[in-house]
């Protein structure tokens, strides 16, 4: 082979090799995010249901290995106070040491919360139970909104790669209208952006690039992780309404407020 062949050779060995780099940087960049957002909720949204607020709260992990993470630390939390594990460990008749004790074992995750003060809700809200669940729903784009914001602004989160937002909710009454009107709300609003017509203002999208959504209702029998957030949303919910001096300075915790 003459020098000229293999200076050529070696120069097509490099090229190869940096576009194969290149290649698999590219595909590394675009790989999704996947994120998977568990939230219950605690108290009633009624006039006449006891306590002030009403509270949403919840726990967003940021793969699949620390959700999975997650719930094995959970089981076994509930493993040893549970003295009849066939039955769900409710936050409703535990004690309360029992509640912040399992509230503190997921303390090191990303959680949040929607404090709802229903004496400024609006009567035409409460007044209609269809209300009502859209009302719930807002609630949820909104808290998942703040804490998505949160998690972009410490680079938890890239909002130029495509991601996945895996949303279990706790069960509750509601149309597969109603399922999918949820879920084109938060994708809309997360990848497209909303107008505010009556202000004259537009919210730019949280997402530069790709964002599917996937909404559950799950029964909370079958799912520890939904059990944990209806423990940390009890404990929020005892918080506000009877024992303000109840201490919650969880670091990774977000907690918006409506209306």
């Amino acid at each position: 082979m003459t020098l000229n062949g293999r200076i050529l050779r070696t120069i097509c060995y490099y090229r190869d090799l940096v576009l194969t780099y290149c290649v698999i940087s590219v595909k590394i960049t675009l790989m999704d995010q996947e994120v998977f957002i568990y939230l219950d909720d605690s108290g009633t949204l009624h006039d006449n249901a006891a306590g002030e607020f009403f509270v949403y709260a919840g726990y967003i992990f940021l793969s699949k290995k620390e959700k999975d993470a997650a719930l094995a630390k959970y089981r076994a939390a509930v493993k040893r106070l549970n003295k009849t594990p066939e039955k769900e460990f409710k936050a409703y008749g535990a004690r309360g040491k029992d509640k912040r004790y399992l509230v503190s074992i997921l303390k090191e995750h990303e959680s949040f919360s929607c404090i709802v003060d229903k004496k400024r809700v609006y009567e035409s809200i409460m007044s209609s139970k269809k209300s009502i669940h859209r009302y719930k729903d807002y609630c949820i784009k909104r808290a998942a909104k703040a804490k998505l914001i949160d998690l972009i602004n410490r680079k938890k989160i890239d909002p130029n790669s495509p991601i996945i937002l895996r949303f279990f909710i706790d069960n509750q009454p509601t149309s597969t209208d109603g399922i999918y009107n949820l879920r084109e709300s938060i994708r809309e609003e997360l990848s497209a952006g909303i107008a505010n017509f009556d202000y004259g203002t537009f919210h730019k999208p949280l997402f530069n690039s790709g964002v599917t959504v996937h909404t559950k209702f799950c029964d909370s029998k079958t799912s520890p992780l939904i059990q944990a957030s209806d423990m940390l949303a009890n404990c929020i919910f005892t918080k506000y309404n009877y024992r303000p001096t109840l201490s919650h300075n969880h670091a990774n915790h977000t907690e918006i407020s409506l209306p």
